[in-house]
């Protein structure tokens, strides 16, 4: 199956399914583009997470679908930093992997999904046994899927070693038949090809500049001021956390090169409280 499929043909029934859309995550605002174009292409697109602030009545909830569920917080606590797990463990995992696949049946057949399209959670093992529920439905439906992956397991060091290596394999992401790749870049196209030998297709993360920004209003009039930045000042943004992957260096030279006083470097989403370099 190739996403040219979604561009002919008659509209599909599109189902997005992670662990949450809510809020300002990089998952979340790039699986809200993706929908947008596919629904201005005729599509019909539908949600399931555990957290959601899409709109209800195309919204699915299934609590246990978030990764911070505290069932699921107690399973993967012991999944990361050893290489063995206790059977209760493995037990654990597939008591959960079993609710989860109920939830996902559910949510198809609510909305008549015709094509699948997890976001990220066949990349990162944040929550395995959604990972391995989505394979699982994913295999005996033989629906079609698109799955997109924002990062790898592997590009996060708090995920070796692994307890669950035949899990990864299996399912970080799986190999099936009616199944394509998506990545944001070109590494993790060459990554996933050298690890697992799948073919992926790069779809960068997008920006729409042809939309210009809203307005001041009465909650962001006073942003300057807050982040410490002068009314003269250069706003300059990275809207990342402040993580390695995210070639924060790049910036820091773009900002070096405009030889510019006034040009300030504002990262997003740090860690911790907020970050300006100057």
């Amino acid at each position: 199956m190739s996403t040219l499929t979604l561009s002919t043909g008659a509209p599909k029934r599109i189902g997005f399914v992670s662990t949450r859309f809510h809020g300002t995550d990089g998952v979340t605002l790039e699986a809200e583009k993706w929908a947008q174009i596919l629904t201005q292409q005729g599509h019909s697109c539908f949600w399931m997470a555990g957290l959601l602030d899409t709109p209800p009545e195309t919204s699915y909830c299934a609590p246990l679908a978030f990764f911070r569920h505290p069932e699921v917080l107690a399973v993967q606590d012991k999944l990361f930093g050893a290489t063995t797990r206790p059977r209760e463990t493995t037990n654990q995992i597939q008591f959960l992997k079993e609710r989860l696949k109920d939830e996902i049946y559910h949510f198809i057949e609510k909305f008549g999904i015709e094509v699948l399209i997890p976001q990220n959670i066949l990349a990162i093992p944040m929550h395995v046994p959604l990972g391995l529920a989505m394979t699982e439905v994913m295999a005996e439906s033989g629906l079609p899927t698109i799955a997109h992956h924002h990062d790898f397991f592997w590009e996060r060091e708090r995920f070796t070693p692994s307890a669950v290596n035949d899990y990864l394999q299996a399912a970080f992401p799986p190999s099936l038949p009616r199944i394509e790749h998506v990545v944001i870049n070109s590494m993790g196209q060459r990554e996933l090809a050298r690890r697992f030998g799948l073919p992926a297709t790069v779809v960068p993360n997008i920006h729409d500049f042809e939309t210009p920004p809203p307005d001041l209003d009465d909650y962001n009039a006073d942003l300057r001021r807050e982040i410490g930045l002068g009314e003269d000042d250069l706003f300059v943004l990275q809207p990342t956390r402040v993580v390695a992957r995210k070639g924060i260096e790049h910036a820091i030279e773009l900002v070096r090169q405009l030889e510019e006083p006034r040009a300030k470097l504002v990262i997003s989403h740090p860690a911790g409280t907020k970050v300006t370099i100057t």
